[in-house]
């Protein structure tokens, strides 16, 4: 009967473990993400379904980011394909401005990411938050 208990108890620690692992994580389409960088600016991101994937600057008020920060907008964004793999999202974005590399984790509404400029090969850690809008 002991034996019986114990070979129970890993089976049901085994279906739990599994139940809680995610084949992938997803990103919100619905908004952007945002990254303080001072009282003004913050850097955004915006994904979409297609993997696509937007990041720029902006400043606060971010229901005016929406009317410019799209795909058609080549002048003011960086543009990049993403891919998700498990929990762990990657993309490289670039344009006019520049080119920058993140790699990151995704966890419910936020990405922590550490970002790499290709010019100056500075690695940031940043954490971006979610807004649906």
């Amino acid at each position: 009967m002991k034996h019986f208990i114990k070979v129970l108890s890993v089976l049901v620690i085994v279906v739990l473990i599994i139940s809680f692992v995610a084949d992938d994580c997803k990103v919100n389409y619905n908004g952007i993400y945002t990254y303080k960088i001072d009282e003004e600016h913050s850097a955004v991101l915006r994904f979409y379904e297609d993997k696509t994937v937007l990041a720029s600057t902006s400043t606060n008020d971010y229901m005016d980011v929406m009317s410019w920060f799209n795909k058609e907008n080549k002048e003011m964004v960086l543009k990049g394909s993403y891919s998700i793999k498990g929990s762990t999202i990657k993309f490289k974005v670039s344009g006019m401005t520049g080119e920058q590399n993140y790699e990151g984790e995704i966890a419910a509404d936020k990405i922590n990411f550490n970002l790499k400029n290709k010019d100056s090969k500075k690695g940031i850690n940043r954490t971006y938050t979610f807004i649906a809008l």
